[in-house]
């Protein structure tokens, strides 16, 4: 039986909630994707967005990159950008190879998520009252959360409202997250909506063998 234990949360979400969106500037060249995991697994967003090269990192206990738009990123209007920008991360842990496993494992996720403990770990702050886990779903593969963390922030960069989508690919854990700017707010729609391409991109990217490490 397959069991989610704060043990494996923690490790996830200590990944997934060290975004520093005020490090998001014009680096003069933004790439669309990079591969992390010992090349394992490709991180890469939506069209019109690019890989923060100031904010990626990679290491044993698992690699986060956070994406923002081409055009902001790389100074040069012609990189392009979306329709309705937002700030999207990738995290990416060791996880199972076995994704019956992870599906099987999706009602003790959503149980612990809504648990004290659970919204703690999902907590900026670290404390649970800050969070509130709103809808929480599953299809094809893939666990879905709508999170609101009220806790405070070094800026006000972002909207506190934000959705979370929990895959597996090659073998690993990823949660990818779509928060949208405090001076351009996108409605929960929108955001699921980056979210769904976000995770088609995301699949597709990583469909074939892994790249060589």
């Amino acid at each position: 039986m397959s069991t989610w234990t704060s043990k494996e949360a923690a490790l996830l979400l200590s990944l997934a909630l060290s975004a520093c969106v005020e490090g998001m500037a014009p680096s003069g060249s933004a790439p669309r994707a990079v591969a992390v995991a010992g090349g394992a697994v490709v991180a890469t967003g939506p069209a019109g967005y690019c890989v923060d090269r100031t904010a990626a990192r990679d290491g044993g206990d698992g690699a986060f990159v956070l994406f923002g738009t081409c055009a902001a990123l790389s100074g040069s209007a012609a990189a392009g950008q979306p329709g309705k920008p937002a700030v999207l991360t990738a995290s990416v842990a060791p996880g199972t190879a076995d994704e019956a496993a992870l599906v099987a494992s999706f009602p003790a996720m959503a149980r612990f998520f809504g648990s004290d403990a659970g919204r703690a770990a999902l907590s900026r702050a670290g404390k649970a009252a800050t969070v509130r886990v709103g809808a929480v779903s599953s299809r094809d593969g893939v666990l879905y959360l709508s999170v609101t963390d009220n806790a405070a922030q070094r800026d006000k960069a972002v909207e506190p409202d934000y959705w979370r989508a929990i895959l597996l690919a090659r073998g690993h854990l990823v949660t990818l997250s779509v928060m949208s700017l405090a001076d351009r707010p996108l409605t929960l729609v929108e955001k699921r909506q980056i979210l769904d391409a976000f995770v088609l991109r995301m699949r597709a990217a990583n469909a074939g063998p892994a790249a060589a490490g």
